[in-house]
């Protein structure tokens, strides 16, 4: 049969995007389930991740087989080879044995025994290789493995101009060690999946392929696509046969839902691609297989940029490849083995466009640490001071800063420069996931900032993508609204100002920083003393909008109450009797109330000093102690009703009642007047600074770190006076209130170890040994979870700075939802076990929510309804106000009775 090779299709820069996905989308799939290979399978509240290990052991990012043995495909298609041809297939096959001599990391058992029996014979290598595979098929029951449809999604960009000769590219390219019917239709389905998820962006091509099949087979696989959409992924384990490999990611991907476009809210489409290969990696058994069997067609579906650039970033494999090797191999592929037009996939750099303005680099105007500039900043030959770069336009092959003689003291030329490429066209109607591409970008900047890395954002010409993602940043890191950001970024950009041609960008802005009206009002700034707008209020604690977000806010409370309570008691509680609050709990409860009394009185009388009424409400707290009762009285009552202490908190009896001491907290109250960071009324570094002043979280989570750390290092200034106390008090509640504005199923340790990074560019008073004590922390929670004598050493007094190395250790140590009853349990074993116990409830309560605690325990305390309410009420008052304004009736005409504003 004579067989005519019909051209690939021109591509637009969306289908290029598209077919960019399918090799980097299977090698991310692959990478992300190695660690999960034939191990206990993942939970749905489990969210795998790219660690390594597994069968291998594989480095973080490292691909496996599946990726390898595509990858020797791809070297021959990208030439613009007929995958049908004898030859090509001789190419394939003489690959696979290079890879089984020298690269191989996994091979299945029959790709190996086929490949050893095809080495020992003679003649043309793909022949020999066919053979061998017939004649294992004949000799076992069992050859229908899934090890060609995991390497098959390459094939379908060889042929995407002809579904008849992709349908015999498939069939050919399986049956080289795979022969069996099964293997060959499954690849035959798959390809034209991924066929017309490149051509049209959508997932139809799956069930179209069916028309490509033996006629008596169409049937079967029709049953059989059925079933995958009808149950879960993990319905199909084990899943080493290619039908359940197969139904198990298309059920992944079938099954999980598409996310709404919802920028301001961190919604996008294309997060479908992360979603979906998590369900595939949770199916169990060969999770690398069936996430890359997935991976070929979701990257396929969302193109290379919706592939999360941290995932682009770590995949790597055999034989010394990572992302933009594998793009270039799929794209030389798909454009039928050729480069564009500016040869921008091979060539070691990418010509400058004629007009393009010289090479510059200005500092943006909310972050020196950030350059921004153009592509002939980096091919001249002036150093460029960074640590890192972020390319938002394409690339070349070679080293992202030029190799000058002075690279170590610049970073040119040196392999500690990090470069993060980002696929962002500069053209209406050319990017497909416009908004997450922004908001990924930005976010990468982001991250590098808070790494301590000095990063110059570029693009080619610095005048359009450049600005653009800046925007976004500056609202990332500052909170200001889009377009103050862009009306700053066009003054510092002397160089010239494109963004306005490009309205689809100017609009994915506005829609990332909630200009557009959809989204939230962006955040203001206000003075200590000054309250922000109403809207502003509200944009600084946007989680609060989320589901979940009231649980959290509850969690967090509750969580403090029970450890208090299990720490006071070593881990030992009765069973089926009232549990006692301590004293921290006592004072946190006045320390959440306090904390709505200066909302409300900010709203009523425009001005508001929080710390103040803090210092009234523990003042509160000790008159009902019996503690300089009178005195007390005599110093407030002028200023406020007839009736004090005031506000409803002060009628719960157990309120009143002696729980512990607080030698420092007293001692400061007795004072005439309040301690600050710079005036402090006591020396005290003790726990309780750290453990009242957890609430505040709740209004910090989600603002700026740098502003949170000052207000909580004042708050808790009103007690003790001793900065490392201070320190430990400000940097648990900042840690709390990232927990808080995570959202649903966070990574403990990855959001703490955020925070901590946080707090290096946030807290200038952070001394390298706190950073150093907190890091260490964190990090042997990891290494060495739950370790008694680590403990003791981390937290070995009843100190604010021990209870926060002891919480810290702990939660990192316990960090899922199912684990908090264990987490409160160890750590009501520390030395001073109720300080960590009280850490380590706010902490994973913040994260889990308040159904995540222990029940028989929360239901028993004597206190819960009490901070219950009082969770419920400070959520209220951040998010509705029912109390009104000074000109603005409220809806609670009690409220200003429960929560007087002093």
């Amino acid at each position: 049969m004579v067989r005519v090779r019909v051209l690939n299709p021109p591509l637009d820069a969306r289908r290029v995007d598209r077919a960019a996905g399918v090799l980097l989308g299977a090698a991310v799939g692959d990478a992300l389930g190695v660690p999960y290979e034939f191990a206990a399978v993942l939970g749905v509240d489990q969210r795998p991740e790219m660690i390594g290990g597994g069968l291998g052991p594989y480095e973080p990012g490292e691909y496996s087989d599946d990726t390898q043995m595509q990858v020797c495909i791809a070297e021959v298609a990208a030439t613009g080879a007929d995958l049908r041809a004898p030859e090509a297939l001789d190419a394939v096959a003489a690959n696979f044995h290079r890879w089984l001599d020298g690269g191989a990391s996994d091979v299945g058992a029959q790709t190996r025994a086929v490949l050893r029996a095809a080495g020992q014979a003679s003649g043309a290598a793909g022949a020999a290789l066919r053979a061998a595979a017939r004649d294992h098929a004949d000799r076992h029951a069992h050859s229908a493995g899934n090890g060609s449809l995991m390497r098959t999604g390459i094939v379908a960009l060889a042929h995407l101009g002809d579904a008849a000769a992709l349908a015999e590219a498939a069939v050919a390219v399986s049956s080289l060690t795979h022969p069996d019917p099964d293997c060959a239709d499954a690849c035959v389905l798959w390809c034209s999946g991924i066929r017309t998820a490149v051509l049209e962006g959508t997932f139809d091509g799956v069930r179209a392929g069916l028309d490509l099949l033996p006629a008596g087979r169409r049937a079967l696989w029709a049953e059989r696509l059925d079933e995958a959409e009808a149950h879960p992924p993990r319905h199909f384990a084990p899943n080493g046969w290619v039908v359940t490999a197969l139904q198990a990611a298309w059920s992944a991907v079938t099954r999980t839902p598409v996310p709404e476009l919802d920028p301001a809210r961190g919604g996008f489409p294309a997060q479908h691609l992360r979603l979906a290969l998590e369900a595939a990696v949770r199916a169990g058994d060969d999770t690398d297989t069936v996430a890359a069997i997935a991976g070929a067609l979701l990257g396929a579906r969302w193109g290379c940029s919706g592939i999360p650039l941290a995932w682009q970033r770590a995949v790597h494999g055999w034989p010394g490849l990572t992302g933009p090797d594998l793009v270039r191999l799929a794209v030389r592929t798909a454009q039928g083995g050729q480069d564009d037009s500016l040869g921008r996939l091979s060539a070691a750099r990418v010509p400058v466009p004629a007009g393009a303005p010289r090479g510059f680099a200005v500092p943006h105007p909310r972050d020196p640490g950030v350059l921004l500039g153009n592509l002939p900043l980096l091919q001249g030959t002036e150093p460029v001071d960074v640590d890192a770069v972020v390319s938002l336009c394409r690339m070349g092959t070679g080293s992202v800063l030029p190799a000058a003689g002075s690279g170590a003291a610049t970073g040119i030329g040196s392999s500690t420069v990090e470069h993060v490429r980002v696929w962002l066209v500069d053209s209406d109607g050319s990017n497909a996931n416009l908004h997450y591409v922004v908001d990924q970008a930005a976010r990468e900047v982001l991250r590098l900032r808070r790494e301590g890395k000095r990063v110059l954002l570029h693009c080619v010409a610095g005048q359009s993508r450049t600005p653009a993602v800046a925007a976004v940043y500056a609202h990332l890191a500052t909170g200001i609204d889009g377009e103050t950001a862009l009306s700053e970024l066009r003054e510092a950009l002397v160089h010239g100002w494109q963004l306005a041609a490009h309205r689809e960008l100017h609009d994915a802005v506005r829609a990332l920083t909630g200009g557009d009206g959809e989204g939230r009002a962006p955040a203001a700034r206000s003075g200590a003393d000054t309250p922000a707008p109403r809207e502003a209020e509200q944009s600084r604690t946007p989680f609060l909008e989320e589901r979940g977000a009231l649980s959290r806010v509850r969690g967090l409370l509750l969580g403090l109450a029970v450890g208090d309570t299990l720490g006071a008691a070593r881990g030992e509680l009765p069973a089926g009797v009232t549990l006692r609050a301590g004293v921290s709990t006592q004072l946190a409860c006045f320390t959440a109330e306090g904390t709505i009394r200066a909302l409300v009185r900010g709203d009523h009388k425009g001005i508001c000093h929080p710390p103040s009424v803090l210092w009234h409400a523990y003042c509160r707290w000790a008159a009902l102690q019996g503690i300089e009762t009178e005195r007390l009285r005599r110093r407030w009552v002028p200023y406020g009703g007839k009736t004090w202490p005031d506000g409803w908190l002060a009628g719960v009896p157990v309120l009143a009642q002696r729980r512990g001491s607080a030698p420092a907290t007293v001692a400061a109250l007795s004072q005439a007047e309040q301690g600050t960071v710079e005036k402090p009324t006591t020396s005290s570094r003790g726990c309780h600074a750290l453990t009242r002043t957890l609430p505040v979280a709740v209004v910090f989570a989600g603002r700026k770190a740098a502003d949170a750390v000052t207000a909580l290092r004042e708050i808790a200034a009103l007690t003790h006076g001793d900065r490392a106390a201070q320190a430990a008090a400000a940097h648990a509640a900042v840690l709390a209130g990232r927990l808080l504005a995570e959202g649903a199923r966070p990574r403990v340790r990855d959001v703490l170890a955020e925070g901590l990074r946080a707090l290096a560019d946030a807290d200038p008073d952070l001394t390298a040994g706190q950073r150093d004590q907190l890091a260490t922390a964190l990090r042997q929670g990891g290494e060495h979870p739950a370790d008694a004598h680590r403990l003791a050493r981390l937290a070995p007094d009843p100190t604010a700075p021990s209870a926060l190395l002891g919480g810290l250790y702990v939660a990192a140590s316990f960090p899922e939802r199912d684990q908090v009853a264990a987490a409160l349990r160890f750590a009501a074993g520390a030395p001073d076990g109720d300080s960590v116990a009280c850490v380590t409830g706010a902490l994973l309560g913040a994260a889990h929510g308040a159904e995540a605690l222990p029940l028989d325990l929360v239901s028993r305390h004597e206190l819960a309804w009490v901070l219950d309410v009082l969770a419920r009420d400070l959520v209220a008052q951040l998010t509705d106000r029912p109390g009104g304004a000074e000109y603005t009736p409220g809806w609670d005409e009690h409220w200003w009775d429960r929560y007087p504003g002093w």
